[in-house]
Order: structure tokens, then sequence, then C-alpha cells
């Protein structure tokens, strides 16, 4: 019965299309998210950042600035993006 539901390309398709599609969901579920708190603690820390500046120190600018802000207490930890949908 399931051999003769996947003889037809088209539903071989659509089934690998589904079952990639559920992937994809879980892996963007599972993907850490912070808190916007972060950015605060960046903007109002004063540390400016230069036009100039490459996206590889933004990066490390911005991490330093949510460690700060979560050493502080000002900022709760990352978690998981579905912990937002089932809270």
């Amino acid at each position: 019965m399931i051999n003769s539901f996947f003889r037809a390309p088209g539903r071989r398709f659509v089934a690998l299309a589904v079952l990639a599609g559920v992937v994809v969901f879980g892996w963007y579920a599972v993907q850490p998210v912070y808190p916007r708190c972060a950015i605060r603690s960046a903007v109002g820390s004063g540390s400016l950042v230069s036009a100039g500046t490459s996206a590889e120190e933004r990066e490390a600018i911005a991490r330093k600035a949510y460690e700060d802000a979560l050493t502080d207490g000002a900022c709760g930890p990352s978690h998981a993006r579905f912990r937002d949908w089932i809270s």
C-alpha cells in the first residue's frame, strides 16, 4: 500500500517537499534568539561604531554588549525561538 503511494513521481516529490519543509521549520524553531535589551544596552553604553567597521567587528561589539548586559542582570539568556511560541 505505501509502496504504491510513492510510485507516482508527483507524490514522491510532494512527500520530499513536505519532509524538507518540516526539517527547515524545525531548524528555524531551534535557532537562538536574544532579548531586545541587548540592543538597548549596546546603544546606551555609548559604544559608537564607525561606518568603516567590518561586519565581524560589529558582531563582536554586539556580542560583548550582550554579554555585559547579561552579567549585569539587565538581560535574560538567549533561548530557542520556539519558546516564544509556546509561552
